[in-house]
């Protein structure tokens, strides 16, 4: 799509990846964090262009659903918007499609769930990029706006496409001067529309609450994982009722509190497996520490997620520890019967 994907030029970086750890970590500076939802290995891919300290812009896919958070750093503007033949996604509750675009200014956080087989343009921008009238704009926003996107998103392919083939993207230093200059054009274009202009499913305030809250409760679950966390705690926590909180993390994630609890152990126990820090421990202790009792259930959903089960992950990138068999350990036997997810099928652009 851009140029010679096997020898792409110094500037242009072309990354996949086999964990959503590494592929977050990409992310520099935005503290974004994965969780996964769907079944199977994980493969995502990143490409890269970097236009200088003013405009960057990332390709992003990932053939797992995803849950997302990430916070822009000051100064900067975090903008999405969709490929094409993306499936839709959603933003701090709203639903971003092929027509909208997600802006999110310096400061301010974005949470939400991304479905497998996504394809999105995430650009860092910075603030000095924008016009006046955009760079005023405040809070985070879900601007539907369907000439509007498909224009930047022309303006945005088509000068990617070109300069792709570039050694350096200031060479020749005009073009890629008014190729920034047109995205920001474009990028105003939507940024600037007003309030009354976006399509908002539930009042703008309603929706800010639930926010709050919903990173209130995330917050208190992430940090409590280690010492037991009932749904009971959580809504005395966030001040939310029980029916209420469920409907916030239905609407911002697709699930419940309680799955993505259990969904938050299982990840939290494959990040430790695959970071190898806790070698001299066996993988029930490591289930445990983050509240899992029932291990053939453990065991089965954990393959149901990752495809694998967990000595399998241990064995593949950790080294073998006497106090940590890869096998026999009671956690990872499934239950008799079980079987696994089949991972959807991963194709590239």
């Amino acid at each position: 799509m851009f140029g010679d994907p096997a020898t792409p030029p110094p500037w242009v970086c072309v990354e996949r990846f086999s964990d959503i750890e590494s592929q977050a970590a990409h992310y520099r500076g935005y503290g974004q964090e994965y969780q996964q939802l769907s079944a199977g290995a994980f493969e995502g891919r990143v490409t890269s262009f970097d236009f200088g300290r003013d405009f960057i812009v990332q390709l992003e896919t990932a053939n797992q659903a995803l849950a997302q958070a990430a916070a822009t750093p000051a100064d900067r503007w975090g903008v999405c918007l969709l490929t094409e033949t993306s499936p839709s996604c959603t933003v701090n509750g709203s639903t971003l499609a092929r027509d909208h675009l997600a802006v999110c200014p310096g400061g301010e956080a974005l949470v939400g769930k991304t479905p497998a087989g996504l394809n999105v343009y995430c650009m860092d921008v910075s603030r000095g990029l924008l016009l006046e009238e955009a760079a005023e704009r405040n809070g985070v926003d879900v601007i539907y706006d369907a000439p509007g996107v498909q224009s930047l998103r022309e303006v945005l392919e088509s000068g990617l496409t070109t300069l792709a083939r570039l050694q350096s993207p200031e060479q020749p230093s005009a073009a890629a001067m008014a190729f920034k200059s047109s995205v920001a054009d474009a990028l105003w274009r939507v940024m600037s529309r007003t309030a009354a202009d976006t399509a908002q499913s539930v009042p703008r305030g309603a929706k800010r609450r639930a926010l709050r809250q919903f990173r209130i409760a995330q917050e208190y679950i992430d940090h409590r994982l280690t010492d037991g966390i009932s749904i009971a705690e959580v809504c005395r926590h966030t001040g939310a009722s029980r029916r209420s909180l469920e409907c916030i993390f239905q609407s911002i994630l697709g699930m419940g509190p309680g799955a993505y609890i259990r969904n938050l152990q299982l990840n939290r126990v494959r990040r430790d497996l695959l970071s190898g820090e806790q070698d001299g421990a066996s993988i029930g202790d490591i289930a445990a520490r983050y509240g899992v009792w029932h291990w053939s259930r453990f065991s089965q959903n954990y393959k149901l997620l990752f495809g694998e089960l967990p000595s399998q992950t241990r064995a593949r990138h950790a080294p073998r520890s006497p106090a940590a068999p890869l096998r026999g350990d009671p956690v990872d036997r499934p239950a008799i019967g079980t079987r696994s997810a089949r991972a959807p099928d991963f194709r590239c652009l």
